[in-house]
């Protein structure tokens, strides 16, 4: 296998959660760190994976502290991830810093999973459309033209007509050739927006018809549980707003976190910051009182369990929706160009003879 360089290695969520969940049994049961990363090693059959844990293995062993060792692998272990350890390792407390990472970790996978499903349902349905109708106009319409046009005497209703010019200009030669690369481009050029979207949590997400409020919620959720699980871990506000400024995304509440960030630097309050137009009032009033009562940690905690629910509840809410309008659609484009040829035929038995 190609030497690959140490800060290059990337796993995927699903391993940094097994990852995660390996080491935090390793320290719980006071294992020596360094011979649990081998037996893991031997385990892993991913080649990345398997170099990664090999070549920790051999830096913690060269007497390296674990979090020393992992920020050698940028590209594999997130910011948030490392300053976690950090404030675990230095508090004595990384046992229980790593099992709040895999409940953390999990809670993302599975936000971000519900958010894919959400938004790929709609665009795999409306695909599956334009195949069918491209179906129709090259398969089925040019059948029905013959059929119809055999009858000299038969009068062709306009949306009749233009179904089979439609159809005619779909046929052209070059035109289904261009038109398909066409169309395959678009999709390639909207999956590659939108995966960027989706990796940066773009602020356009939170605009889209009837999936933004879910995006929205998804954000506030990983706002609450981020800085809830970062202050529990020992680390700092500045720091806290920070990373979970970085892990929200490019959008309006990221850049608010930013603002609230610099604002606790000037020895402000963190939740005095919290702008109305941007964070719900529920959540803005709940921060402040549990703030001023110092109880900030469990209010996040408590919010965080509660945008969980909401997201859960408004994605199935979503596809209870979303659903019954994609089949209409598909009713509506196929109904639209059976009931265009079929026109003909019934006025002919309906009309006088």
């Amino acid at each position: 296998m190609k030497k690959i360089p140490l800060d290059k290695i990337k796993i995927t969520t699903e391993q940094l959660l097994f990852f995660n969940s390996q080491l935090a049994s390793i320290v719980k049961l006071d294992l020596s760190i360094p011979a649990g990363l081998k037996s893991l090693a031997r385990e892993v059959s991913e080649p990345k994976f398997k170099l990664l844990i090999q070549e920790l293995e051999k830096e913690i062993s060269q007497g390296i502290s674990l979090v020393e060792a992992i920020k050698k692998f940028p590209n594999a272990f997130p910011p948030l991830y490392v300053e976690m350890l950090k404030a675990g390792e230095s508090t004595g407390n990384l046992p229980a810093v790593l099992d709040e990472l895999s409940r953390y970790s999990k809670t993302m996978h599975r936000v971000k999973n519900r958010l894919i499903d959400a938004i790929t349902y709609p665009l795999f349905v409306m695909v599956v459309s334009f195949l069918l109708l491209m179906y129709m106009l090259v398969s089925v319409v040019p059948h029905f033209q013959n059929l119809l046009l055999t009858n000299r005497n038969l009068q062709l209703p306009a949306i009749t007509q233009f179904l089979f010019q439609v159809s005619a200009f779909v046929r052209t030669p070059g035109v289904s050739f261009f038109g398909g690369m066409a169309f395959l481009l678009l999709l390639i050029v909207l999956g590659i927006k939108l995966r960027k979207a989706l990796e940066n949590n773009s602020q356009i997400l939170f605009h889209i018809p009837i999936l933004g409020t879910l995006f929205q919620k998804a954000t506030l959720l990983k706002v609450c549980k981020t800085m809830a699980d970062l202050l529990k871990s020992g680390v700092s506000m500045v720091e806290t707003l920070a990373l979970t400024a970085n892990v929200c995304g490019k959008n309006r509440i990221s850049q608010s976190l930013r603002e609230m960030e610099e604002a606790v630097k000037r020895g402000e309050r963190m939740s005095q910051k919290l702008q109305p137009e941007v964070f719900p009032e529920t959540m803005i009033w709940k921060l402040q009182m549990a703030e001023e009562r110092g109880i900030l940690e469990d209010a996040l905690e408590e919010l965080a369990a509660q945008y969980e629910n909401d997201l859960d509840s408004t994605a199935s809410q979503i596809q209870r929706l979303v659903e019954p309008l994609m089949l209409l659609l598909i009713a509506v484009l196929i109904g639209s160009v059976v009931l265009s040829l079929y026109l003909p035929i019934f006025k002919s038995f309906s009309a006088p003879h």
